[in-house]
C-alpha cells in the first residue's frame, strides 16, 4: 500500500515538475494564399457574433453573422425525459459497448421535436442560422494596377491561443498587416 502511495506522489511530481512540450507550442492555423470559398476562412466569434474574414489581397469579404439572424422561431429543445436513460448508457460504457451506449444516446438524448422552424423556416423543419451581412473591402495600393501587384510573403493565420487571426503580406516593398478579433466584453468585432 505504501509503495502505490510512494508511485502516485512520484508521479504527481513529475507531472507538474516537467514542462509540457505539446502545451508550449502555439497552436495556429496558417496558410498561404487567401481564401477561395466561404469554409476556407477564418471563424472569429465571441458566442453571439461573429465574422469569417477571407484574407483577400485587392477585394476582402468579410462575412458577419449575429446569433439573432435565424431562420427558425424560438422551442424548448429540452428531452426532459433524457436521464432516464443515463444508468443504461453508462452500465453499457462500463461493459465496454460503446457502440451500444452511443446508439441509445442517439436515440434517447437528441431533440425529435417539430424544430423551430415547423417546415417554414427556409422550408426546413429546423432554422437555421442567416448571414447577417457581407463585409467588403476595396484596397487601393497608390494606384498600381491591380495586373502588376505581385504579393510576397502572404501569411494567413488565425491563432487558436489567443483567438486573433492576422493577413501579412507585401508588395512593392511595402509590408501590409491586418488583425481580427472579437472582444467578448465589448460584444463587438475589430479590423486593425
Amino acid at each position: 500500500m505504501e509503495t502505490k502511495r510512494m508511485c502516485l506522489v512520484l508521479l504527481l511530481l513529475l507531472r507538474f515538475a516537467l514542462p509540457s512540450t505539446a502545451q508550449q507550442a502555439p497552436l495556429k492555423l496558417w496558410y498561404d494564399k487567401p481564401a477561395r470559398q466561404w469554409e476556407e476562412t477564418l471563424p472569429l466569434g465571441n458566442g453571439r457574433i461573429g465574422m469569417m474574414p477571407d484574407g483577400g489581397i485587392l477585394k476582402e469579404k468579410v462575412v458577419l453573422n449575429e446569433i439573432t439572424m435565424w431562420s427558425g422561431s424560438e422551442q424548448d429543445a429540452n428531452n426532459y425525459e433524457a436521464y432516464k436513460n443515463l444508468p443504461a448508457i453508462r452500465r453499457l460504457l462500463q461493459e465496454g459497448k460503446n457502440d451500444q451506449a452511443q446508439a441509445l444516446v442517439n436515440k434517447t438524448f437528441i431533440c425529435k421535436g417539430a424544430g423551430s422552424g415547423h417546415g417554414n423556416g427556409a422550408n426546413v423543419p429546423f432554422g437555421c442560422y442567416q448571414v447577417l451581412g457581407n463585409l467588403n473591402v476595396q484596397f487601393d495600393y497608390n494606384g498600381a494596377d491591380s495586373a502588376s501587384l505581385k504579393p510576397e510573403a502572404y501569411r494567413r493565420e488565425l491563432s487558436l491561443d489567443n483567438a486573433i487571426a492576422t493577413c501579412s503580406y507585401r508588395i512593392n516593398g511595402i509590408n501590409y498587416r491586418r488583425e481580427y478579433f472579437t472582444s467578448f466584453d465589448d460584444d463587438i468585432s475589430i479590423i486593425k
